[in-house]
């Protein structure tokens, strides 16, 4: 089997333990970045290599790639090519922005917390001055690890939000790289809790998950960046962690979840829909690329025996 394995940017861990796994399956993986695909006429190729020549494709990330995905979302719907994950064939990439996700769980009940989203800055300083603080505050465009995150304590606080975010357009100007532009804030609820679950689901099933412990002084998101200990999930931590996954149709997830101290309510806070899992596996000891693709190449088998002449 030859799987495409789409990807933005090289890293490292993630691709070398998924090419391990690769080996032991038998299946050619071939990285296959954006910027390295081209269009012409009616084809997408990468290299000499029709893309859909693949078995099925892997969406490892899509980030900042809006065009690229949407060409392939509508390449393989156009040659019947299977993939992971499969919102990008339905909602397609946008709704990876935070806003859209939170709507989405939000409508299909799943436990969420309070939420509003606005546009500019100036409108994020006037929604807050209604809110119960401590609140959080999103970039709804997300950023890699916790980049897009802030913890507002009180309204002061935004001022600080100000300085970083200008503090990040001046270092990318200085460094020759594309000057971000920061619009679209997500604001959401502060769920108190004891720490937060991150939770694996591949195929929508639960296949593990650790905690990670309250540490007061860095509190981020509705997450802790304690210690994190290896745990057995409580079911309705696992359930709630597949019911989201299954909402916004993301096949290989990493869910963020808090119980409520209060209530002992299970919140769903984040769907990643391009989890890194090298904490996952060291806490956990589960194979976690291995498992996402079994997982591939049992889907991509059962599709390509249904329709083998789609193509």
């Amino acid at each position: 089997m030859k799987i495409a394995y789409l990807h933005r940017l090289t890293f490292d861990e993630s691709e070398k333990r998924f090419q391990e796994e690769a080996v032991v399956l038998g299946v050619e993986l071939v990285p296959v970045k954006y910027r390295k695909l081209k269009l012409v006429g009616e084809k997408i190729v990468f290299g000499e290599t029709d893309m859909k020549d693949f078995d099925g494709w892997y969406f490892r990330s899509v980030g900042s790639e809006l065009e690229w995905s949407k060409l392939l979302q509508l390449y393989a719907k156009k040659h019947s090519i299977p993939v992971v994950d499969e919102y990008l064939l339905t909602e397609g990439p946008l709704r990876r922005f935070k806003s859209v996700m939170s709507w989405q769980l939000a409508v299909e009940g799943v436990n969420y917390p309070k939420s509003a989203y606005v546009e500019s800055f100036k409108d994020l300083e006037k929604e807050l001055a209604s809110w119960e603080l401590p609140a959080i505050v999103k970039l709804s465009a997300g950023g890699r690890h916790g980049m897009g995150t802030f913890w507002v304590r009180e309204l002061s606080d935004l001022e600080k939000l100000k300085h970083i975010l200008e503090s990040r357009k001046l270092k990318a100007k200085e460094t020759g790289k594309k000057v971000p532009i920061f619009r679209g804030f997500l604001i959401q609820e502060y769920i108190r809790n004891d720490g937060d679950f991150r939770v694996m689901t591949v195929g929508y099933k639960c296949i593990g998950g650790f905690k990670r412990q309250v540490k007061e002084e860095k509190l981020i998101l509705n997450k802790s960046q304690g210690k994190s200990l290896a745990v057995e999930v409580p079911a309705e931590v696992a359930e709630m962690a597949e019911r989201a996954a299954r909402t916004l149709r993301v096949e290989a997830a990493g869910t963020d979840l808090v119980r409520d101290a209060q209530t002992g309510k299970v919140y769903v806070i984040e769907v990643n829909e391009a989890p890194q899992f090298k904490v996952f596996e060291k806490r956990t000891k589960i194979n976690a690329a291995g498992k996402i693709l079994e997982y591939c190449v049992e889907k991509f088998s059962i599709f390509n025996d249904q329709f083998p002449n789609k193509r």
